[in-house]
């Protein structure tokens, strides 16, 4: 994330924003991609062909939502179809994201007192206003607020029907990501699954986010890993340890880095230095001064003999030799030959880079889809 935000020259504010918006997009894997793109001060969105499907006139970055993209001018909102249709003309009463179909809405109950509520992509409510606050859905739950007999807003979630299937008791809650919610409490942050169960493992003093299916979760220094249904599937033995991706997760055992699979076996030795996690099949790991690229045996597929590399992404990896950056494929070949004074991993079938003062999205052959103006 932090590239992009260099890449397209965001900062603070602008920045964070674009990262919340990266998260979005790869949260829609039904969808097809988009992929942001920035025009002096403003942003918009290219599918991966390079057809504008989000006119770069907007100071704040577009939120991919599920099934509209929310832009904002102003005061005013618009959502835009992920073919480039303006769904929602500009306007004024609904403003949020949509997410799983749904977008929170400031309506009014049936006394008239303005509250919050869900309504579907035909602006039907859906679920009625009831609420003090409202986040948009994440695995089936969303953040609510409801308000105490003195005023006092506390948080809970509720499901897809309006249901409040976590209390709302809590003074800050966390989105659900994997049909998993987290609440902060007097007792610290646990651990809530999609029927409000507590799910947290006994002794638990922080629970992380689910991915793939697995959550990361404290007890004392100690790190293991449990289900989305709260079952213990390693126990808490790990100093420090990485969330799994591609059913491999990173570990630290006696000052060195290792991966274990997803029943807890150590799969590939704690032999490395330093390790990053896997991506398109291979990870970059390091012992001493050598570099190289490894599969989930361990095997050392290809040695990373580049001033500096990326974790591959479609089949390729972007290296820096002499200065500039190229691609190269998974037998060190260049692919894509050094020109770009930055680069970044494909991704979807397309990456980010800069020629100069240039910045473009490309292809897999090296072919500028989308570059900003000169």
């Amino acid at each position: 994330m932090a590239y992009f935000r260099r890449f397209l020259g965001f900062a603070g504010r602008r920045g964070a924003a674009f990262a919340a918006a990266l998260a979005s997009l790869a949260a829609l894997a039904a969808e097809p991609a988009l992929f942001q793109i920035r025009q002096g001060d403003f942003i918009g969105l290219i599918d991966g062909s390079g057809k504008l499907v989000v006119p770069a006139e907007f100071s704040s970055a577009p939120v991919v939502g599920d099934p509209y993209i929310r832009v904002q001018k102003g005061s005013r909102t618009a959502y835009y179809g992920h073919d480039g249709s303006l769904a929602i003309a500009p306007q004024d009463e609904l403003t949020a994201p949509f997410a799983e179909g749904l977008a929170p809405a400031l309506l009014r109950d049936a006394a008239g007192k303005a509250l919050w509520g869900y309504v579907d992509a035909r602006r039907q409510v859906v679920i009625a206003a009831q609420f003090q606050a409202a986040e948009p859905f994440a695995g089936g739950l969303a953040q609510v607020g409801v308000a105490d007999e003195w005023g006092q807003v506390k948080y809970g979630f509720i499901d897809r029907g309006g249901k409040l299937v976590v209390p709302a008791r809590y003074a800050k809650t966390h989105p659900a990501r994997g049909g998993v919610a987290r609440v902060e409490g007097e007792g610290g942050l646990r651990a809530f699954d999609a029927a409000g169960r507590d799910i947290t493992p006994a002794g638990a003093a922080f629970v992380g986010v689910a991915a793939e299916g697995l959550v990361r979760f404290w007890v004392g220094r100690k790190q293991g890993y449990m289900d989305t249904a709260g079952r213990v599937v390693v126990a808490p033995r790990y100093d420090n340890a990485s969330d799994f991706r591609e059913g491999m997760a990173r570990v630290w055992i006696d000052g060195k880095f290792g991966f274990i699979d997803r029943q807890g076996r150590l799969v590939v030795p704690a032999e490395y230095d330093a390790a990053e996690d896997f991506s398109d099949g291979l990870a970059l790991v390091k012992a001493g001064e050598r570099r190289r690229f490894i599969d989930k045996t361990g095997r050392t597929v290809l040695e990373a003999r580049w001033e500096r590399v990326t974790a591959f992404g479609d089949g390729l990896a972007a290296a820096k030799e002499d200065k500039l950056w190229g691609y190269v494929d998974k037998t060190g070949k260049w692919v894509i030959p050094p020109r770009f004074t930055y680069a970044r991993p494909f991704w979807n079938g397309l990456a980010a880079v800069s020629e100069g003062r240039r910045s473009a999205w490309i292809d897999r052959q090296g072919r500028a889809v989308w570059q900003d103006a000169p």
